[in-house]
């Protein structure tokens, strides 16, 4: 057991969850008195409040006399229970503080109470867990094949309650898309990775039950190790406001300061000499009576302090509040549904916003794809310059499995595809019914898609309206209707999308018996595998810069024809790479996929319109006139968010992307600030100095973003560069990753910062 622990030391799978096994993990549940905190596993409880029943009081007053002028008031307070130096009476001074302390309190916990209510909606979902059986979701998660066929049996129940496996696993961390880790069971060792894991908060589809594994609980759960702390948030014009505030106190201070010294003066020169005034005197020490009138002083002109302000600001949010909820102009027509301020103590920093940091799906796009292009065998179909509502429906009436879903107009297409007269074409629809992940259902006898992305959605439904229905999806199968004729394909293998790979294939065996290897994924990758001397690739190349120009965003679609012999080969290698340590296995199975992607041959181009919100162009252009920054955090492909950037005018045509290489070798320059007037101009940026300014977006990247931590120094070049660009693009970048960029921008510069999302994973960067 020793030289198990070791190893698994070793290999960073230190988190130990064993199944049915209540009394282990009760043992180390995570607990807490005070400051004193033990315990290893968390339980599964959501806390994103910040006060009990307990903790308000302090808390609130805690946080309220951060306020300089509350911690003034509250040492006049203390100053008047003095009576040797008390001026005026005890409740001048008290009754405003408390008015202010309760009306800031009881505004903190109505939006306290709020959190508590999401709270307990979020504690009715799931925490990170382990597939153990069943079918997949629209993420295509997948049980292993051995918990698969030996857990499903009738009841369930039984045999679920006779689990026994151990995982061990990499401690709770907020990486949302990698998971490492073992399932120790039966004396077998099973490799886990993250499609074996259900997160937090997932909504199943098309299947009716799920058996899991708890692994990570409440706070230890990935989507929570994504939230950072909730952080108090201060306007600019209260940090103004305590300035002045301190500036006030100074100058109080100075005044009573001077006039306790006249007193002393006075007491000193005069009081001698006049019996009556002599009598005034404190122990007939002037210095003594100095120093009690200096505090008098302090207590007496303590009504200067702007404590009626404090009480006007609170006031002036809660009103402006209800106005922005008011305004008809800020109402959703579509719902009925006016503007909402969630937070009542930020609405005047909406006139002084510097940065403007973004999420880009569901807030400047609809998230609602339209198959609007393509180009098959170099031949272009469909026309993008038309809008999608103008466009002539096709007679799609021959097809009973259409529904209306093609913003595409494509007589000649139908006609080919009908006709059987171009192979290539009706290859690459078989490729758009087969290559993906999506999930298919019937409902009220209509055939529905559950996809994980946009895209995929868009692309079955195009090979849908067609004629290329994908009907189902199993184990070991995809069942799809060719122009009436229902084919099994036999599932050999997935490739899966990953940032990094930018494609992803699908190997499958024929009915007729022959092994195909179906790839989409990004021009740049798929054309660097295709075979040598590839037809149609010139005018295919040709039609990807015209998709381009129109903002439409675009992927490759190739095949490849694989050996038997070549198959089994490739099979038995990857088998083998299950039995390698889990941190090896990522590079092997990349070198594997990587060998098999080759040798394709191209079939032709999809071109794809995202629709962004209404009225998002012209905001983004008019935000861009007004001086302020503009950057756009997604976690979609590089490509993608490029694309969108020039359709909501976020870029123009001419920009010039500072990205990859360039920037790198920018933020690695001996001379940090590379444009900065303190810095000596590189070759590298001084090539286009006269319109760099206006012309050039920085594309940064998670996995650049990464390096910021290795080196600090990069965070403070990395800014100074972004303010002299036109705008920034941050792509495949996480949650936590976001909070990271929020948290740059406001170290980095002193512009008030707005964080814009739609979505959970937006929370962080709010925050």
């Amino acid at each position: 057991m020793a030289k198990e622990g070791v190893q698994n030391a070793k290999s960073g799978l230190t988190w130990e969850v064993r199944a049915n096994s209540h009394h282990y993990h009760k043992h180390k549940q995570k607990r807490s008195f005070l400051v004193f905190r033990w315990g290893r596993y968390a339980d599964n409880v959501v806390r994103s409040y910040k006060y009990s029943l307990l903790t308000f009081l302090p808390l609130t007053l805690f946080e309220q006399f951060q306020r300089a002028a509350n911690l003034y008031f509250l040492l006049m307070v203390v100053m008047q229970c003095v009576p040797v130096i008390s001026s005026i009476p005890w409740y001048t001074n008290t009754i405003p503080l408390l008015i202010v302390l309760s009306v800031r309190g009881l505004k903190d916990l109505a939006n306290d109470l709020a959190r508590r209510r999401s709270d307990s909606q979020i504690n009715s979902r799931p925490c990170d867990v382990l597939v153990s059986q069943r079918e997949t979701n629209l993420k295509y998660r997948q049980a292993l094949a051995a918990t698969h066929s030996e857990l499903t049996s009738e009841p369930p129940e039984k045999t679920l309650a006779a689990f026994d496996g151990t995982v061990l696993c990499e401690e709770p961390n907020n990486r949302l898309y990698t998971f490492r880790g073992e399932l120790h069971w039966r004396g077998e060792q099973l490799l886990l990775d993250n499609e074996h894991i259900l997160l937090r908060g997932t909504v199943l589809r098309n299947t009716e039950t799920a058996y899991g594994m708890a692994i990570y609980t409440g706070a230890d759960s990935k989507i929570l190790r994504n939230c950072g702390k909730l952080r108090v948030k201060t306007t600019h014009i209260e940090k103004v406001l305590n300035r002045v505030v301190i500036g006030i106190v100074l100058f109080l201070l100075l005044t009573a300061l001077l006039l306790a010294v006249g007193s002393g003066v006075f007491e000193s020169r005069m009081s001698p000499h006049i019996e009556v005034l002599s009598a005034l005197m404190v122990d007939g020490n002037p210095v003594y009576t100095a120093f009690l009138t200096f505090w008098s002083y302090v207590i007496l002109l303590s009504p200067a302090m702007p404590m009626a302000l404090y009480i006007t600001f609170e006031v002036i949010h809660v009103v402006h509040s209800l106005f922005i909820g008011w305004d008809i102009e800020m109402r959703w027509d579509q719902k009925d549904s006016p503007a909402q301020a969630r937070n009542t103590s930020l609405n005047e920093e909406l006139g002084q916003v510097g940065h403007l940091l973004s999420d880009k799906t569901g807030t400047l796009t609809q998230n609602r794809l339209l198959f609007r292009q393509c180009c098959i065998a170099g031949e272009i179909y469909g026309d993008a310059s038309v809008s999608a509502e103008e466009i002539e429906p096709m007679d799609l009436s021959w097809n009973p499995l259409a529904c209306g879903g093609l913003f595409m107009s494509a007589p000649r297409l139908v006609e080919r595809l009908r006709g059987q007269q171009c192979p290539n074409s009706r290859q690459f629809f078989t490729a758009l019914a087969l290559c993906h992940t999506v999930m298919a259902e019937w409902r009220n006898e209509a055939l529905a898609y559950q996809a994980a992305s946009p895209d995929e959605e868009a692309l079955v439904g195009a090979a849908r309206e067609l004629g290329w229905v994908f009907f189902a999806r199993r184990r070991d199968s995809v069942t799809i209707c060719e122009l009436g004729v229902t084919k099994e394909y036999q599932l050999l293998a997935l490739l899966d999308f990953t940032s990094k790979r930018r494609r992803m294939s699908i190997l499958v065996r024929e009915p007729e018996g022959g092994i195909k290897l179906f790839c989409k994924g990004a021009d740049i990758v798929i054309l660097e595998r295709l075979q040598r001397d590839c037809p149609y690739q010139d005018s295919t190349e040709r039609a990807l810069e015209s998709f381009a120009q129109a903002c439409l965003r675009t992927l490759c679609v190739a095949v490849r024809s694989v050996p038997e012999t070549l198959w089994e080969r490739w099979r038995n290698t990857l088998a083998g790479s299950a039995d390698a340590m889990t941190c090896e296995r990522d590079s092997l199975l990349e070198e594997l996929y990587d060998d098999m992607e080759r040798e394709l041959q191209l079939l032709g181009v999809t071109a794809i319109e995202d629709r962004l919100q209404e009225g998002v162009p012209e905001t983004v252009s008019m935000l861009r006139r007004a001086g302020l920054k503009v950057w756009v955090l997604t976690g979609d492909k590089k490509e993608t968010a490029v694309n969108i950037g020039y359709s909501c005018k976020l870029l123009d045509p001419d920009t010039r992307l500072l990205e990859g290489q360039e920037l790198r070798q920018i933020l690695q320059s001996p001379d940090p600030g590379v444009i900065l007037s303190k810095a000596r101009q590189t070759e590298l940026w001084y090539v286009d100095k006269k319109t760099t300014e206006e012309k050039t977006a920085l594309v940064l990247t998670g996995p650049e973003l990464e390096e910021f931590d290795r080196r600090p120094e990069w965070g403070a070049r990395f800014m100074s560069l972004a303010g002299r660009c036109q705008s920034v693009l941050c792509c495949r970048v996480t949650p936590g990753q976001k909070a990271d960029i929020v948290t740059l921008v406001r170290k980095h510069t002193s512009s008030v910062t707005m964080a814009i999302g739609d979505g959970a994973n937006d929370v962080n960067m709010i925050k």
